[in-house]
C-alpha cells in the first residue's frame, strides 16, 4: 500500500474536487480537496531527487480526474474536441501547480510557502477570463453556485473570493495535518484546526446575515420568458422562418398583454441569414414589430439570431472576417436583437466566444487553424465580436438591459461592463441543448446565481431546451422550467441601479494576485541561480 500511497492520494484529490462540484456534488468537500495534493507536493519535493517532475505526474492525474468527471459532457457537443478540452485544462492546472512548486521550493524554506499557491491559482483563473483559450467553468469559486446564501459577499470579491476561501482553508487544514504527522500530538492538531474551521464559518455567518437582510427595491417590470425547445442536433437549423415564428406566436400570445415589458427568447432562435448592412428588409424583424403592435405595444422582444456584416472592398476588417471573394470580406456574429415597435433596432454581438466552436484561438497569427473549427450547426468558425459592451435601452420602460449570450454569463467582470454602463437588469439567452440531459446545462443555470449576486441584478434566463428561470438579486432561482420541454412563463422582476463593489472594480483580487506572482517568480529565479552557484 505504501508503494501506491502517492497515486492513491492524487486519485483522492481528483475525486474530492469532483465530488464537491455542482450540481450533483456537496460543496464543503472542496475545503479538503487539495490537501492530498499538498501532502504529495511537500513530501516529494523535499525527499526525492526527481520529485519535481513526479509531482507533475501525480497532479495531472488528480486534475484529469477532476476535469473528466465534471465536464465530460462537452464530448456530446464536440466529440474528440471535448476530450482534448478536458486534457488541456487538466494540463494547464498541472502546469500552474508545477510553477507554484518551483517557486515555493526556491523562494521559501522547504517546509513553508504553501500560501504561494493562492496567487498562482487565482492568476491561472484570471488567464481563463482573458485569453482566447478561455475556460473559467471550473474556477474554484464556482463550486458554491447552488448555495447562494453562503456567498453573498461575492458582491465584493466576485468568484475569486471563493477561490481564495477554498485554497486558504485547504492550506490551513494541510498545515494542521502535516504538523500532526510530524509531532503526533492530537491536542495540537485540534488547536491548529481552529483557524480553518473559523475561516469556513465566519464568511458563512456574514453571508447568511447579508442574505437575510438584503431587500430588493420595488421597481417592477413584467417579463415573458420563452423556451421553444428546438432540438439543436436535428431541428433548430432546419426549421423554416415561418415555423419558428408560428411556434413563438402560438406559445407566447396567451402570456402577453398591455403590461408586458419584455419577451425574452433564447440564443440562436432565428437562423435566417441576416445581413446587418440592410436590416430594413428582414421579414422576421417586421413580423415581431407587428406582433408587438397587436399584442403588447409597450413591450420589446429580445431574440437570438445569426447576423453578418459585409465590408466594402478595401475596408479595414478584423482577423475574424471571412473572404467572400472578389476582394470583399464579411463577419459572422452570434447576435441578440432588441426589437420593439419603433424603427430603432439594437444589436449585441456575443463577445466571449466558445473556443474551438466560435473562435479558433489566435488565428491572426495562425490562420490555418480556422479549418479545424467544430461544426455544431449554423455558422462555423471564428465569429466577430463587439469592441464595446453596450446595454439595450428600452424607450417604453425604465429598464437598461445587459444582454448576456450563453457562455458570457460565466464571465463576471465582462458582465460588469454592462453594469458600469447603467444596466439595471440582466437577460441571459442561451442554448444548452448541445450537452443533452447532463450536468452541463444544470451547472450553467446554477452559475447564473453567482452572476446575480456579483452585480445585484435580477436575471431573466431563456434557454432553448431549458433550464429557463428567474434569478433574484440574492441569487435565488425561481420559475424553473423542465428540461427538454416547450414552455413559457410570465414573471415580475425588479430593476436595480446600485453598483456593487465587484461591478465597479471587477476582478480586483486577481489583479493583486498577478502582481504577487511577478514578485514571487523574480525572487524564486534569483534564489535558484544563487543556489546553483553555491553548489558549484
Amino acid at each position: 500500500m505504501k508503494k501506491y500511497r502517492n497515486l492513491l492520494l492524487s486519485v483522492l484529490s481528483g475525486l474530492l474536487l469532483a465530488a464537491a462540484w455542482p450540481t450533483y456534488g456537496f460543496a464543503p468537500i472542496i475545503f479538503v480537496a487539495f490537501v492530498p495534493l499538498l501532502i504529495i507536493e511537500k513530501d516529494l519535493g523535499a525527499n526525492t531527487k526527481h520529485g519535481s517532475w513526479i509531482i507533475m505526474v501525480y497532479s495531472f492525474i488528480a486534475f484529469l480526474i477532476f476535469n473528466s468527471i465534471t465536464t465530460w459532457w462537452i464530448c456530446y457537443a464536440s466529440g474528440v474536441g471535448g476530450i482534448l478540452a478536458c486534457v488541456l485544462n487538466a494540463f494547464l492546472m498541472t502546469l500552474t501547480f508545477q510553477i507554484y512548486h518551483f517557486v515555493r521550493f526556491n523562494a521559501f524554506d522547504k517546509n513553508k510557502g504553501q500560501l504561494a499557491l493562492i496567487p498562482f491559482w487565482i492568476g491561472f483563473e484570471k488567464l481563463h477570463y482573458t485569453w482566447e483559450i478561455n475556460w473559467p467553468w471550473l474556477n474554484l469559486g464556482n463550486v458554491f453556485a447552488t448555495s447562494p446564501s453562503l456567498i453573498q459577499w461575492y458582491s465584493i470579491t466576485g468568484v475569486e473570493g471563493g477561490t481564495l476561501w477554498v485554497l486558504l482553508t485547504n492550506i490551513l487544514i494541510f498545515k494542521a495535518i502535516d504538523n500532526f504527522f510530524n509531532e503526533h500530538d492530537t491536542k495540537e492538531l485540534l488547536r491548529k484546526l481552529i483557524a480553518p474551521v473559523c475561516f469556513i464559518i465566519i464568511p458563512i455567518v456574514i453571508s447568511v446575515i447579508m442574505f437575510n437582510s438584503y431587500k430588493e427595491e420595488s421597481r417592477p417590470i413584467d417579463v415573458v420568458v420563452y423556451q421553444p425547445n428546438s432540438d439543436p442536433y436535428h431541428e433548430q437549423y432546419t426549421l423554416t422562418e415561418a415555423e419558428v415564428l408560428g411556434r413563438f406566436t402560438a406559445m407566447t400570445k396567451p402570456f402577453v398583454d398591455s403590461n408586458t415589458d419584455f419577451i425574452v427568447c433564447p440564443e440562436s432562435m432565428m437562423q435566417t441569414r441576416t445581413w446587418e448592412n440592410d436590416l430594413s428588409q428582414c421579414n422576421y424583424i417586421n413580423y415581431y414589430r407587428e406582433y408587438l403592435r397587436e399584442n403588447a405595444p409597450g413591450a420589446a422582444v429580445i431574440v437570438g439570431t445569426s447576423t453578418y456584416r459585409l465590408y466594402d472592398k478595401g475596408e479595414e476588417h478584423p482577423a475574424s472576417a471571412r473572404d467572400r471573394g472578389n476582394g470583399t470580406f464579411y463577419d459572422a456574429y452570434n447576435t441578440n436583437m432588441f426589437i420593439d415597435t419603433t424603427e430603432t433596432l439594437q444589436l449585441h454581438h456575443k463577445s466571449k466566444l466558445t473556443p474551438g466552436v466560435e473562435i479558433m484561438p489566435y488565428i491572426r497569427y495562425m490562420p490555418f487553424i480556422e479549418n479545424l473549427a467544430l461544426d455544431l450547426g449554423g455558422t462555423v468558425g471564428t465569429l466577430g465580436t463587439d469592441k464595446e459592451i453596450i446595454p439595450f435601452w428600452s424607450m417604453n420602460s425604465r429598464a437598461v438591459i445587459g444582454s448576456v449570450i450563453c457562455y458570457e454569463s460565466v464571465f463576471g467582470a465582462h458582465v460588469a461592463q454592462y453594469v458600469r454602463n447603467n444596466a439595471n437588469v440582466l437577460f441571459i439567452s442561451t442554448n444548452d441543448g448541445w450537452w443533452r440531459d447532463t450536468q452541463g446545462y444544470r451547472q450553467h443555470c446554477a452559475y447564473a446565481s453567482i452572476l446575480a449576486i456579483e452585480h445585484r441584478r435580477s436575471i431573466a434566463r431563456s434557454a432553448n431546451t431549458g433550464i429557463s428561470c428567474i434569478v433574484d438579486q440574492r441569487g435565488v432561482i425561481t420559475h424553473q422550467t423542465p428540461y427538454w420541454k416547450p414552455d413559457v412563463f410570465k414573471a415580475t422582476i425588479n430593476l436595480n441601479d446600485k453598483v456593487t463593489f465587484y461591478s465597479r472594480f471587477g476582478d480586483w483580487l486577481a489583479d493583486i494576485a498577478v502582481s504577487m506572482i511577478l514578485a514571487l517568480v523574480v525572487i524564486s529565479i534569483i534564489n535558484s541561480i544563487a543556489n546553483r552557484r553555491n553548489r558549484i
